[in-house]
């Protein structure tokens, strides 16, 4: 890994409100942590976020299929940095996800490009998508919902 890089990635620590940071490129891991720091990590689902319905204007592809029952409550899987959003592993190549897949812990959603690394942003929870809520190739930020999903029982 280039030191130029390294450094940008302690000054984009050093400069946000993130406690913590791991990157791993290659054989190459890079975990930064700011000193005194305390990081929690979720387990479980994340509560959930109301998210809006689909407008006239949405295309078949991106409109959600109906819930089982009235009382489903969608969460978002969102963007853990600041970068693009690629829905596919490559240009041309079949997106990793699309509305209606059901995914289990640990599928990769999509990548986040982010000073030319590209980080996979996996599920945490089995889950049904809903809605690809970012067009491929759009910029995110972090904490930006990029999927709008139903939670299952594993």
């Amino acid at each position: 890994m280039d030191f130029d890089i390294l450094r940008q990635l302690i000054t984009i620590l050093e400069e946000s409100s993130l406690a913590e940071l791991e990157i791993e490129e290659d054989n190459l891991r890079v975990h930064l942590k700011k000193p005194g720091e305390r990081v929690q990590v979720q387990a479980a689902a994340p509560a959930p976020i109301p998210v809006s319905q689909p407008s006239a204007e949405t295309t078949p592809r991106e409109s959600a299929p109906e819930p089982a029952t009235e009382d489903d409550t969608l969460v978002t899987i969102v963007s853990p940095m600041v970068g693009v959003f690629y829905s596919a592993p490559a240009p041309g190549e079949a997106p990793y996800v699309n509305s209606g897949d059901i995914i289990e812990e640990g599928h990769t959603v999509c990548i986040v490009e982010a000073m030319k690394l590209m980080n996979e942003v996996s599920a945490k929870f089995r889950a049904r998508i809903e809605r690809v809520l970012v067009e491929n190739g759009e910029p995110v930020e972090f904490g930006q919902a990029l999927y709008a999903v139903t939670p299952l029982e594993s």
